[in-house]
């Protein structure tokens, strides 16, 4: 982890990237909120949002190894990018009930045998569109299916499953899922005692 992982979502969270430009996805999804441990909204004005993004663009970059240019931000992509980032969690969740159309708007170029491409135009567009196709391209290499939110359902940190048959549920056992389970427990024992002859003889 570098220096300026800690003004990227996915990086503040101690998450590793997620593979190729599957990162920008994963960090749309991880600059949400999460109250209860006080980590703030990285969408919830136009600074935060303009140096999440820098910061998120730079991680594409050095992922696909493909020169990000600058994509500027107003407040009045905000809303979209919120949009987007619900619509995103959606599908990843399984969630989504009307999956809503995107348009897509690129430049593609063919450069020493391979395809490259680069969002048109500015703010939340430009993000939907570079979200989208990496999202598209994820999902044709099998990546998609390994990126993950935590079944927290007070984090719902989005982690990338590395185990072998992709079967994790956590973004980290020791913080969500060990506590979870203890709680599960718990309440399996109170459930138990109170079913008990003892009780219901009292």
């Amino acid at each position: 982890m570098n220096s300026d992982d800690t003004s990227r979502s996915t990086g503040r969270l101690l998450l590793a990237a997620a593979p190729g430009g599957l990162c920008l996805v994963q960090d749309l999804l991880n600059s949400a909120g999460m109250p209860e441990a006080s980590v703030p909204d990285l969408l919830d004005n136009e600074s935060a949002a303009q140096t999440w993004l820098d910061a998120s663009m730079q991680t594409w970059s050095e992922q696909t190894g493909r020169t990000a240019r600058r994509i500027a931000l107003s407040g009045d992509d905000l809303p979209a990018l919120r949009d987007l980032r619900h619509d995103v969690r959606g599908w990843l969740t399984s969630e989504a009930e009307d999956p809503t159309p995107h348009p897509v708007d690129v430049d593609l170029s063919f450069r020493d045998g391979r395809f490259s491409f680069q969002p048109k135009g500015d703010g939340a567009a430009a993000v939907t569109s570079l979200v989208h196709l990496e999202a598209l391209l994820a999902s044709h290499t099998g990546t998609l299916a390994r990126l993950k939110a935590c079944m927290n359902p007070s984090c719902g940190a989005v982690f990338y499953d590395l185990s072998r048959n992709a079967t994790r549920v956590w973004h980290d056992m020791k913080t969500c899922g060990n506590t979870l389970n203890l709680r599960a427990s718990r309440a399996r024992r109170r459930a138990t005692a109170k079913g008990s002859p003892a009780d219901s003889d009292r």
